[in-house]
């Protein structure tokens, strides 16, 4: 396993993390609206757009190579 040191005390050592947020970001009004039972969507639409989102975070989380430990050093 690969020891990354870095001065990012967070996770924005992996750029591929916030892609897979901003995915999940993009059906945020379906899951409020699955969540709160309001219904202004068609159910086909709510499920197609899921499912790209799924295969598309999938996607993005097989690239992420996993075989890394980041540590946090001061910036000196």
């Amino acid at each position: 396993m690969a020891i990354i040191k870095t001065t990012e005390d967070g996770w924005d050592c992996v750029p591929e993390l916030k892609d897979v947020m901003n995915e999940i970001d993009n059906v945020n009004n379906i899951i409020y609206e699955i969540k709160n039972c309001v219904r202004q969507h068609d159910l086909y639409d709510m499920v197609e757009e899921l499912k790209n989102m799924a295969y598309t975070i999938t996607d993005l989380l097989e690239d992420i190579d996993t075989d890394r430990e980041f540590e946090t050093v001061d910036e000196e």
